[in-house]
């Protein structure tokens, strides 16, 4: 019997094997062996399964508990969502799409809700994220691809972080 979980992580296995391109509900419905009509009894839409893909993707994350030190935290959970993302191909963009559409990654902004001290900083901070993730993750694909290009690196995002958050 198919499950949206089960649809999530074999979404979620196309999208590091193919990219975000080739993810498809035709393809999903060729992984299980059914007709994509089928697929529809667990998902609203191609949408609803890229949202689906996103929360299956933050599910396991293992997030420390808040301390009183709210920037530390905060800088922590970037970090861990940030390595979350260079994860698996095309993540970045995944999530960047379902966010702008309200279909996923709810997950997200718990984690960082949790220990950030307003929307404004929270919003930002996704922001961040997904941006310098989206990048890094195109320039890992061109130089996957032979192309020289300038790397951005974890420590160019710490800086913008800390930046971001201040002392």
């Amino acid at each position: 019997m198919i499950t949206r979980d089960e649809l999530s992580r074999v979404g979620l296995r196309l999208l590091a094997d193919h990219g975000l391109a080739d993810v498809s509900m035709r393809r999903v419905a060729k992984e299980f062996d059914v007709a994509v009509s089928a697929l529809y009894w667990h998902v609203k839409d191609k949408q609803s399964l890229l949202g689906a893909m996103v929360d299956q993707l933050l599910t396991d994350l293992n997030v420390a508990p808040p301390t009183d030190n709210w920037r530390a935290d905060l800088i922590g959970r970037a970090e861990l969502l940030y390595a979350k993302l260079l994860d698996t191909r095309d993540a970045a963009e995944l999530t960047a799409s379902v966010l702008a559409l309200g279909t996923g990654g709810t997950r997200m902004r718990e984690v960082i809700d949790e220990v950030s001290p307003n929307t404004v900083t929270t919003d930002a901070i996704m922001s961040l994220l997904i941006g310098h993730a989206t990048l890094n993750q195109q320039r890992m694909q061109a130089q996957a691809l032979g192309i020289d290009v300038a790397p951005t690196t974890t420590t160019t995002f710490r800086q913008a972080l800390d930046l971001l958050i201040g002392d």
